[in-house]
């Protein structure tokens, strides 16, 4: 007969309260009291049911993750970094797929709260004011990673690599290399982060070194191969003279361009320099070898999952916004003009 949370107390000589205590760490128990409990623990083999736990302490032990691809490895990494913190704390961690579409983003929302989720970390696509306010009736902490909220929707916590900087940093290693003509191929324009923040940062980056900004020479659609292949074929069929360096939104997007390029004959680096942005695993496995932007999404995962842990505590200290840093990475795909 398997023993009970009630056979621990009896023989310890303990209340059922104070061995949920001792259990859950909840309340401070004198040591005493916590070594004898621990000892009829050991000596009987038990295990908390944390189902049973759960019922006591008023806690789950799960989390959520929304996130908008499961297939894509930015994801991935960001996933496995998460998992690296609650993993070990014995959470289970909840990861749903919303394939960044705002309906899908609300009802799996309702979902998670139905399973009583202790926190949630969001990776959406365009974290508008819906999303938002529907956060902030919640009765639990939420911080956003890889994305974050518009200007006027800034209290909610988040995580993520500073997408102004890295790609003004992108754009001013090109200009350092003697490129002055140099285009880019970003993600979707509603996209506040990745979309929006990174052409603020090529723009910046040009308008500082008094480059005129050439909208012929700005392509956005999404983060796909597809995408950088046809923006980049528009680059090639829009203008008479083409930009001797461009700047991608993604790996991927990168990959779709060189394609289009090695289609037509177009040499890399020799006519044409290309920088991708997140070093991902294959941007090691093409040839040429991608020069590209890292951005380590594990960490980015490890330090939101750690920001959620501290708002489950109930500190009042973690920080509203907190930026992981990039790193510019040159390869093969991109040559001085100097």
């Amino acid at each position: 007969m398997a023993v009970t949370i009630e056979d621990i107390a009896r023989e310890a000589g303990v209340s059922i309260a104070t061995v949920s205590r001792v259990i859950n760490k909840t309340k401070p128990v004198s040591a005493e009291l916590r070594d004898r409990v621990y000892e009829v623990i050991e000596k009987n083999h038990f295990k908390p049911n944390s189902l049973a736990q759960g019922l006591i302490t008023k806690k789950t032990n799960t989390i959520g993750i929304i996130v908008p691809d499961i297939s894509n490895a930015v994801f991935g990494k960001l996933t496995k970094g998460i998992n690296s913190v609650f993993a070990q704390e014995g959470y289970t961690v909840v990861l749903c797929e919303s394939q960044g579409e705002l309906e899908k983003e609300l009802k799996l929302l309702g979902i998670l709260e139905e399973k009583q989720i202790e926190g949630l970390l969001f990776a959406g696509v365009d974290v508008n004011h819906t999303l938002v306010e529907r956060m902030r009736k919640r009765n639990y902490p939420v911080v956003l990673v890889t994305q974050e909220a518009s200007e006027d929707e800034e209290a909610v916590h988040t995580v993520i690599h500073n997408n102004v900087e890295a790609m003004y940093d992108a754009v001013k290693f090109l200009l350092d290399n003697g490129h002055e003509r140099i285009a880019y191929l970003g993600g979707p324009k509603n996209d506040f982060s990745s979309g929006k923040k990174r052409v603020i940062g090529y723009k910046k980056a040009l308008e500082e070194a008094g480059i005129e900004v050439k909208d012929s020479y700005i392509a956005q659609g999404d983060f796909s191969f597809e995408a950088g292949y046809q923006g980049m074929k528009k680059l090639y069929e829009e203008n008479s003279k083409l930009p001797t360096a461009v700047v991608t939104g993604s790996d991927v997007i990168a990959v779709g361009a060189i394609q289009y390029l090695d289609n037509m004959r177009v040499k890399i680096p020799d006519d044409i320099s290309i920088m991708g942005f997140d070093d991902s695993e294959f941007a090691t496995y093409i040839k040429p070898e991608l020069s590209t932007v890292r951005i380590s999404y594990y960490d980015e995962g490890v330090k939101a999952a750690e920001m959620l842990r501290e708002l489950m505590d109930g500190s009042t200290e973690a920080p509203m916004k907190e930026y992981v840093p990039h790193k510019i990475i040159r390869r093969s795909t991109t040559k001085s003009l100097n």
